[in-house]
């Protein structure tokens, strides 16, 4: 597998014009100018991010309507950030950022938060083949005082402090086509009536689904394909069927929120969710994530 190394980065954008022109060709190649339509190609103008028409003066802005418009941050930085995005293993938690680059903690709350935004998963794309269902929970933490009325899936623990901590865990629910796509989205419980929609919008009638012994999903053998493993008798793997490689990924998924980020705030949960979805997907294509976040900047 080829990888995109630092110094591969620090040879292609060594300053912000080189990050900018390169914002310029993915949004502008071989551009006919809207005024005089001449074809010759527009130049960078001094000091400014745009290029200008060199006959009738007409300029385009590269980073207009993208997560770069209006920033103070140098184009350079936010590109780096990016690269390190698409580069740990686990991603670089805001505080990293605002140590490293030596700016504020909302700056780097916010443009962490972008570059989650573009690696959103894309809607509409069905699942087919074979696709492991399963749902996990992550524990989110809700206030340092006590409270009351959030439902059954609170938990308060009683810290040492003598401060009461309420807790919410957190419903997460997925599939994972085999050696290809993974989609993950929170929801607010793994009943039937939840679940079985989101499944028979996202998965192609007749694949066959594997789950765990979860009664929500008997009644997809009506649909589809459906077999199960028993996790409470210790079965892992019956023949084919499995979900360890979606159990796998919550593995990956918690270990990142866990470790890389310590707290997680449950209104931006699904932004995490995404980027380690991104990141799965491109787990054999380092090479070309880099470019990927790009091109989905200029899109």
């Amino acid at each position: 597998m080829k990888k995109y190394t630092l110094t591969d980065f620090q040879k292609q954008y060594p300053n912000d014009d080189a990050c900018l022109d390169k914002l310029y060709h993915l949004r502008f190649d071989n551009l006919i100018c809207p005024k005089c339509d001449n074809t010759k190609p527009f130049n960078k103008v001094k000091n400014r991010r745009s290029y200008q028409c060199p006959c009738c003066g007409f300029q385009v802005y590269p980073t207009k309507g993208t997560i770069f418009e209006k920033t103070t941050t140098p184009l350079t930085t936010w590109f780096y950030v990016i690269f390190l995005q698409t580069t740990t293993r686990n991603g670089v938690a805001a505080k990293e950022l605002e140590r490293m680059f030596g700016i504020c903690y909302k700056t780097a709350l916010r443009m962490a938060h972008q570059i989650k935004i573009l690696m959103a998963q894309k809607e509409g794309v069905k699942l087919s083949g074979i696709v492991e269902i399963d749902e996990t929970s992550i524990t989110m933490k809700k206030s340092n005082k006590p409270t009351y009325g959030y439902g059954q899936d609170t938990v308060k623990n009683f810290k040492k402090s003598g401060k009461y901590v309420a807790k919410r865990s957190v419903s997460i629910f997925g599939f994972a086509q085999r050696q290809g796509l993974i989609y993950i989205k929170v929801v607010p419980n793994i009943k039937s009536e939840t679940i079985i929609p989101i499944i028979k919008d996202k998965v192609e009638q007749g694949a066959h689904v594997m789950t765990d012994k979860n009664h929500s999903y008997n009644v997809l053998k009506e649909e589809y394909t459906h077999t199960s493993v028993h996790h409470t008798n210790n079965q892992f793997v019956k023949g084919l069927t499995h979900v360890n490689t979606i159990e796998g990924f919550w593995g990956q998924l918690k270990r990142t929120i866990t470790g890389t980020h310590i707290k997680v705030s449950e209104r931006h949960l699904q932004k995490y969710i995404d980027e380690c979805v991104f990141r799965y997907m491109y787990r054999d294509k380092q090479d070309i994530m880099f470019d990927a976040i790009l091109s989905r900047c200029a899109s």
